[in-house]
């Protein structure tokens, strides 16, 4: 609607109060790019910055796009930059640098299909500047852009839904209302990644925020995983054995409602800082209760329970600190974190250093961000040169229709290739129809523009892609009929220019990476495991005692980026094949449960001293185990990777025979504490990856079913 109110008028006054052309064309092209193309969502502040960075950047692109079209050789070639440069950081930056993205490359590619005019630069400019100031006042007060209200909507209620089944997880896993708070909470989280699929970046914000989202709907994928395969068994959670457990469920669960009201807009921050306090204080009771135990000769089993109850409560109070942070992250406010210490167990460097290593891991040869770059500037650039090439009118339709319908696999250009065409085809016929019946009078034309900017802009960004084209061709036959009047033949031209773009994508996404994202995602999700099963090695190693000293590696950002990039082209692709968007997201969130166990092992080290020194002779056992499983998951990754070796999935033994030994010598030497501590953290964290291990099973096999089949299935 704020379209349809402010471009007509922007049109009218560059044509009637100016009465110049070249400002009246950018004028109202410059509404398109940043009304529709780029109608910012987030906070007024991050609406405003960002209409302004838009305007800014689109009025050098004017003055630079002009001085190059006089050269016949510059202009690819500027053009082939100017896309892999704006492509490359909307898949890496995202948020409103992705939103922005085809406004700019529309000021661009306007300015270089024009004759050129060196001595238009300061006309063209005034006309894109004046737009994006009228764009950013209309942004702000005019029907400003709400909030994703689904989502944030969605993402509270998996909060409280999450939180509900952490406060029964004391109950007989035979208890109906357990498997049914089970069935509540994993919908409801599946139903926020719904939302989270199906919302526009422009609605969240910045990247930060949207980044936020991403997170905290994997920690809560993880937290249903957690609570559905438990550590203990639930009736030892009941008994309360140190007095501190029941506090510690509630804090969990707590912490989660206050991430859901947080999203609603409460005031205030979620207590992070408190949770972090009762699990320390948990864990010192927890070593009080052992130690208690051991003393008056209590049964193995009961001790074992007890570390079994505590390992799951650490690991929920981990993920839920998460969830509360990442919930004042989306919101735009931040939570403090009180240890000093991040929650996020992928990342803990410096904020400067994540950006500079996200850029770089962008720009490996296999990363999918690179590839849709190279992929859009060889087209754009081609485009530009073979509309020069031909001679046609109307090269900026040649352009445009490429950059439309250039997906990131075959299958889905063709897709939009058939709906582009008809798109054109039913809007060459409205606008041929209207202009017919105009007889070269003005005013119809004037009248029915409101109606087709309100149609380009509804169907903009969406899975109407049809009738997007047919409005956006409608609008452009009113434009330029109003412009300099040619009749009806105009949109033969167009059709005919649109042919040629089309044509391009078509070749291009044969040539360049016809699979796409799938086979990629693939790859690089095969890689994120093989870097986390790495990191699990080193992080056994230190617990274990056997490591060979020096400090632990850096987390595997470079693998995790990449994945999580080929994940989102993935699922922008709404694929149908047999790695459904559940098993994609699976696959991830495995690797993430890996990296989130190696952080948490290193931190029972760092922070708790927990080094299996005195009982290195008790080691074998688990080590042994350790490494079968280990080796199992790195097969996994393989066959991801080739798609042909076999899949092997050891059994974990009994590992409470090591574990109860060490104890006992707790008994009679407390400096033997930390190492029964970190053999009996193994031993629980082994179980946890043994059942992550078996989730994984049936995602694995998809992935390489879908890996395996030809880009047009």
């Amino acid at each position: 609607m704020r379209a349809a109110l402010v471009l007509p008028g922007l049109f009218a006054f560059g044509r009637y109060v100016v009465g110049n052309q070249s400002f009246a064309t950018f004028t109202v092209f410059g509404g398109f790019a940043l009304l529709i193309m780029s109608d910012f969502g987030g906070t007024r502040r991050e609406r405003a910055r960002s209409y302004l960075l838009a305007t800014t950047a689109g009025a050098v692109l004017v003055a630079v796009g002009t001085v190059v079209a006089r050269s016949a050789v510059a202009v690819p070639l500027v053009m082939f930059a100017v896309a892999l440069v704006t492509t490359f950081l909307a898949a890496v930056v995202g948020g409103h640098v992705g939103t922005a993205r085809l406004g700019l490359l529309l000021s661009f590619v306007l300015t270089v299909t024009l004759p050129p005019a060196a001595g238009q630069i300061p006309v063209r400019v005034a006309g894109w500047v004046f737009a994006g100031v009228v764009a950013t006042v209309a942004g702000l007060l005019l029907l400003p852009r709400a909030g994703p209200v689904a989502l944030t909507r969605a993402a509270a209620e998996a909060c409280r839904a999450v939180a509900d089944l952490v406060a029964v997880v004391a109950r007989d896993p035979g208890d109906p209302e357990l498997s049914r708070f089970r069935d509540v909470a994993a919908t409801a989280v599946g139903t926020a990644r719904e939302r989270y699929a199906d919302t526009a970046s422009r609605a969240v914000g910045s990247r930060r925020r949207l980044h936020a989202y991403a997170e905290l709907l994997g920690d809560l994928h993880l937290l249903v995983s957690v609570v559905r395969h438990p550590l203990y068994r639930p009736y030892h959670l009941a008994r309360r054995s140190t007095g501190t457990e029941g506090e510690m469920v509630e804090a969990v669960s707590g912490a989660l409602r206050a991430g859901a009201a947080t999203l609603e807009g409460a005031a205030g921050e979620p207590d992070v800082a408190g949770l972090d306090r009762r699990r320390r204080a948990h864990q010192r009771a927890l070593e009080r209760w052992v130690r208690k135990l051991l003393d008056r000769s209590a049964p193995a089993e009961q001790v074992l329970a007890a570390l079994a109850v505590d390992h799951t409560l650490r690991v929920l109070a981990y993920l839920s600190t998460s969830v509360a942070v990442n919930a004042s992250a989306a919101t735009g406010r931040r939570a403090g974190i009180g240890s000093g210490r991040s929650p996020t167990a992928l990342d803990d460097q410096p904020a400067r250093h994540r950006r500079l290593r996200w850029l770089a891991s962008s720009a490996a040869p296999n990363s999918t961000a690179l590839r849709d770059s190279l992929r859009a500037a060889v087209g754009l650039a081609l485009s530009v040169w073979l509309a020069a090439r031909l001679g046609l009118p109307h090269a900026f339709w040649v352009v445009l229709g490429t950059l439309q319908v250039l997906r990131t696999n075959a299958l889905g250009t063709a897709r939009s290739v058939a709906r582009a065409i008809a798109g054109n085809v039913v809007g060459v016929l409205g606008g041929s129809a209207l202009v017919i019946a105009a007889g070269g009078r003005p005013g119809p034309l004037w009248a029915v523009l409101p109606v087709a900017v309100f149609l380009s802009a509804y169907t903009a960004n969406s899975q109407r892609f049809l009738l997007s084209q047919a409005a956006f061709t409608l609008d452009l036959m009113i434009i330029f009929n109003l412009l300099a009047p040619v009749g009806w033949r105009l949109g033969l031209i167009r059709l005919a220019d649109v042919g040629v773009g089309v044509a391009v994508s078509v070749v291009l996404s044969l040539v360049l990476w016809p699979y796409g994202a799938r086979r990629q995602f693939v790859r690089s999700v095969a890689a994120y495991h093989r870097a986390a099963v790495d990191q699990l090695r080193r992080a056994f190693d230190q617990v274990l005692a056997v490591d060979a000293g020096g400090r632990p590696s850096a987390p595997p950002a470079g693998p995790r980026i990449r994945a999580e990039l080929a994940l989102a082209d993935y699922l922008s692709e709404r694929p149908t094949g047999p790695l459904d968007v559940t098993s994609a997201v699976a696959l991830l969130t495995g690797a993430n449960y890996l990296v989130m166990a190696a952080s948490l092992m290193r931190d029972a080290v760092r922070l708790s001293g927990y080094r299996a020194d005195a009982c290195r002779d008790l080691v074998e056992p688990v080590r042994s185990a350790q490494q079968a499983l280990l080796g199992g998951l790195a097969r996994s990754a393989d066959r991801l990777t080739d798609g042909r070796t076999p899949s092997f999935r050891p059994t974990v033994p009994d590992l409470g025979a090591p574990v109860w030994t060490c104890l006992r010598r707790w008994r009679g030497d407390e400096a033997v504490a930390g190492s029964a501590m970190a053999l009996a953290v193994a031993a629980e964290w082994l179980r946890g990856i043994d059942q992550v291990g078996d989730d994984l099973a049936g995602p694995v096999d998809r992935a390489v079913v879908a890996a395996g089949r030809p880009w047009w299935r």
